[in-house]
Order: C-alpha cells, then structure tokens, then sequence
C-alpha cells in the first residue's frame, strides 16, 4: 500500500510543456491515469516493480504492462534490474519524476497534468498542488524560488491576465509562478523549476506524508 514517503534531498517542482495529444490520451482514460498517479507516488522511496503497481491498482498484470509500453512509456524509465529464478524484473520509476506538465487549448486555456497531485484536466478547475496550503504557507514557500529563474521576475500584465483568464489570482501559489515562467520559455523549449525544502512543503507534508 502506498504510505508515508522520506527523502533526504529538497522537493523539486518543475513544470514543463505536454503536447496535447498525448494529454488527451491520459487524462480522458481512467486506467491511464491511475497507473501514472500510483507510479508517481509508489517510487518517491525508489524504483519499483511493474507486478508491485499491478497489486497496488489490483488490476491484472498484463493489462498494466500493455499500458506502460502502448500508451505510457514517455512516463516511465527502468531504474534497476533484477534476477529472480532465472526471470529478469525490471524496476521502474517516473522518468520525470519531478515535472508538472501543462497543455495549452484555445483562448489561452491551460490544462494541468500532475501525476503526483493526481491533478488532470483544466487549471480553471482542478486547480494546482498548493491549493491546499494556506496563504502564510504559500508566501513562504515564495521565498524559496530559485531567483536565477526567471519566476523571480515580476509578471507582466498579459501573464497575469493568463492566469486571470484561467480562474486563478495572478501569482497567488508559487506553481501559478512557475506555469507563467514555463510559458514564457515555451517557445525555446524551456521547463521551469522551483526548488522548495521538502519540510515546507506543505502539499507534500499534508497529501503524500513525506517526512
């Protein structure tokens, strides 16, 4: 079962661009996205097993291995493998374990993909991972953000009436921070990432137990 997680290392968020086919392709399959919430999740203490998932989800084994290999594999990296009884076991874990992916739909909609938060579908409405901290966690986790980054810049007017535009308060959560960074390195293929101690996470402490 899936338990409280430790780390010894600084939480990492990243956020970076997912074309929307392939968000289409998760979000609107169940089995998809429970597998990728699961993995997430099950591999912050390490890689693990494809049959430990299949446990987990209690859903057969093979279905599981068509899903990673057909629909799934840009997801997911073999970590380590083992020998058992002559049969080789692959661990695995997320191959970008750390990424927030966002989509981008018409009018400037943007659509949130987060494995670990299991956040699918419209920033408007499922929101983002620190939602769930209050306004002083919040501005202290702001002052966390890496300032070589350009999240340390000011938004400018149009940034802030993207997020507006998507039900959000301009630059009210440092992953909103993030998205709007993301946004400005899209057009060069750059990602975004914040680098926050894991003790003040409170999205981390609070929903996934990380100690």
């Amino acid at each position: 079962m899936i338990g409280t997680m430790t780390t010894s290392t600084g939480c990492r968020m990243e956020i970076a661009y997912i074309d929307p086919e392939t968000y289409s392709a998760v979000v609107n399959h169940k089995m998809r996205k429970d597998i990728l919430r699961t993995l997430y999740r099950m591999a912050l203490n390490g890689p693990v097993s494809k049959q430990e998932i299949a446990d987990e989800l209690q859903i057969d084994y093979h279905q599981l291995v068509y899903q990673l290999n057909n629909h799934l594999r840009e997801f997911w990296t073999v970590k380590e493998e083992l020998k058992r009884r002559g049969t080789r076991m692959e661990l695995i874990a997320p191959s970008k374990p750390y990424v927030i992916f966002i989509s981008l739909g018409k009018e400037q909609r943007i659509y949130v993909f987060d494995p670990l938060a299991n956040l699918f579908g419209p920033l408007s409405k499922v929101g983002v991972r620190c939602d769930i901290c209050s306004n002083a966690e919040a501005q202290k986790c702001l002052q966390f953000i890496n300032t070589g980054c350009s999240c340390g810049s000011a938004s400018t007017a149009a940034e802030k009436a993207i997020l507006v535009a998507n039900g959000r308060k301009a630059n009210q959560r440092p992953v909103d921070m993030a998205i709007i960074c993301a946004l400005r390195g899209t057009p060069v293929g750059q990602s975004c990432a914040i680098d926050i101690p894991c003790n003040t996470c409170t999205f981390l402490r609070r929903t996934i137990k990380i100690v």
